[in-house]
């Protein structure tokens, strides 16, 4: 994460100057909260009070704006949340079936669903097959993996709750007729263990569902509809209003106006991540920009762009330390790549590859054009079967559900190498001086690579990285494969620091009476890399978080 830091320092914002952003801020516009203002650089950020400990602002997001006072009509509630994400969706839903009075304000034309499944400690269905989670493994491995710096009551209160949130959820499914498929796919390595746990939904189209992956929002939806919450589209938040130090409600821009938002019972920010916003990922996540950020699949592309993260530290919340944690998997090209020999576009090897995912896509960044190539023989499928007891997780795997045979598991991606190889984005060839020509590299220079290669697998020790000797399958029969890998960035999960009832604080750790932060606009969770181990706990918190804020705002 060196170069990180040393690109924040280079994009001019010291960690100093942005502490103080957040309290200077608050005095300067009182009421006033930033969502909507287009970025800009440093060199074109208008000066303001809001400017930090260099005497200036550094990115025109640091200015507040005036109050917007031009308010076409006003509008009460109990609950205001921002944002129709799986969190928002979540926390409407929860605080609705308690009675509360719930209003959701969304930038879009419709609730906005990703992904394919979210993470849970427990279930039912876990329950059901025997599955137990090694709470003591996952949350040390998630604490080394976020380098010590999240939050560990945050953590904690998702391990705590998790089992009732989901079981909350997967009920919504039953309703409907549905179920869950457990995965298999999770590795069982010791240094990068994954926990089992990973729930996809299955839902019968007679259902009439319109999700075409992860249904979560979607059933949350329609059942804070059914429960009487209000949600209003095409109405991005632009300003939080503030009476005092309380944050009373939030201002939208509507084609017929300005309206405002009044909330007795609080405001919470649900706007997803900053990566639709270019600038403040070269401010706060800058690993992401060259390549992870145009390969966005955070959907809909580009229309989250830090609005919560910008109205709260206009309001003095503060942010989590930087840079901000990226959830960044090698899928950008191909989805399989398996524990094989990766090789770079020069042909060159230069990573151990039994890795993570998110290890995999930050080593693959830092290669020429930021991606790089899968090799392996005819022998891929028996290789990683073989595997899989020892490693595993995902892109290593199908999509398999808990206690099936491994010998299932090669039986999809032999479906999808011929699409990928159709799509440009993969090769076959009888000799490795062919597949070197295919992929553009020099043929000396890939075959050098295998044939050291192949010599270390024969030896049963990699010199060159210390791969796992399981992980060590040659590449000798053709024919040969390559398959391109890159990072995608999924989302960039870091957001505005809060407590563990999700108020939002501010510059001395107070909380700031009636604002909170759920989602991807919520910090501290994560830090410095999105931890894979408890696979889909993005979403997994985004429903636990939002099940437990809802029910207690509603209640309050």
């Amino acid at each position: 994460m060196d170069n990180s830091n040393e690109s924040t320092a280079r994009q001019g914002l010291s960690r100093r100057a942005f502490l103080g952003l957040g309290a200077t801020a608050a005095v300067a516009a009182g009421a006033a909260g930033l969502a909507g203002c287009a970025p800009a650089s440093k060199e074109d950020a208008p000066k303001g009070d809001a400017a930090g400990a260099q005497g200036q602002a550094q990115y025109a997001w640091e200015v507040a704006p005036e109050p917007i006072t031009d308010i076409k009509e006003t509008v009460d509630t109990d609950i205001l949340i921002v944002g129709a994400g799986l969190a928002g969706c979540a926390c409407a839903a929860a605080a609705a079936e308690k009675g509360g009075k719930v209003t959701v304000v969304e930038k879009t034309s419709s609730w906005n669903g990703r992904g394919g499944g979210f993470g849970a400690i427990n279930s039912h269905y876990m329950d059901e097959l025997g599955i137990k989670v090694d709470k003591v493994n996952a949350k040390q491995h998630w604490i080394a993996q976020c380098a010590s710096r999240a939050n560990e009551d945050l953590i904690v209160k998702f391990f705590n709750n998790s089992e009732e949130a989901s079981n909350w959820l997967l009920a919504k499914a039953e309703a409907l007729g549905g179920s869950a498929m457990v995965g298999a796919f999770y590795s069982h390595d010791d240094v990068y263990a994954e926990q089992p746990g990973y729930h996809m939904l299955m839902i019968p189209k007679e259902a009439g569902l319109t999700s075409t992956g992860f249904a979560g929002a979607e059933l949350c939806y329609n059942d804070a509809v059914k429960d009487g919450a209000e949600f209003v589209f095409d109405a991005p938040a632009v300003q939080l209003v503030k009476d005092g130090n309380k944050v009373t409600g939030c201002i939208c821009e509507t084609k017929d106006g300005y309206v405002q938002y009044n909330a007795s019972k609080g405001v919470v920010l649900c706007t997803g991540d900053i990566s639709g916003d270019i600038e403040m990922c070269k401010a706060y996540a800058p690993v992401c920009v060259e390549y992870g950020q145009p390969r966005s699949q955070y959907t809909p592309v580009g229309v989250n762009t830090g609005d919560g993260h910008k109205m709260g530290m206009w309001a003095g919340a503060q942010l989590q330390d930087l840079p901000l944690p990226t959830m960044m998997h090698p899928q950008a090209f191909c989805w399989f790549h398996g524990p094989f020999l990766f090789v770079n576009d020069n042909g060159e090897r230069f990573m151990c590859e039994d890795t993570w995912v998110q290890g995999k896509s930050l080593a693959i960044n830092r290669q020429p054009n930021g991606e790089a190539w899968s090799i392996f023989d005819a022998n891929w499928k028996t290789d990683l079967v073989n595997g899989l007891p020892y490693g595993g997780g995902m892109f290593w795997d199908s999509f398999r559900p808990y206690g099936s045979d491994l010998e299932l598991a090669p039986q999809y991606f032999e479906t999808q190498i011929p699409e990928y190889i159709k799509q440009g984005n993969a090769y076959q060839a009888d000799t490795i001086e062919d597949l070197a020509k295919q992929i553009g590299c020099d043929a000396a220079t890939l075959k050098a690579t295998v044939d050291r290669y192949n010599g270390m697998c024969e030896q049963g020790e990699d010199t060159d990285y210390y791969k796992k000797p399981v992980f060590l399958t040659p590449v000798k029969q053709g024919p040969f494969y390559a398959l391109k890998v890159g990072p995608a960035l999924l989302a960039i999960t870091g957001g505005l620091r809060t407590n563990v009832d999700f108020q939002c604080l501010d510059a001395e750790g107070a909380p700031i009476e009636g604002l909170y932060a759920l989602g991807n606009c919520m910090g501290d969770i994560t830090a410095v890399d999105y931890p894979i181990n408890v696979a889909g706990n993005s979403h997994g918190r985004c429903i636990t978080y939002g099940y437990l804020l809802g029910h207690e705002l509603a209640e309050a």
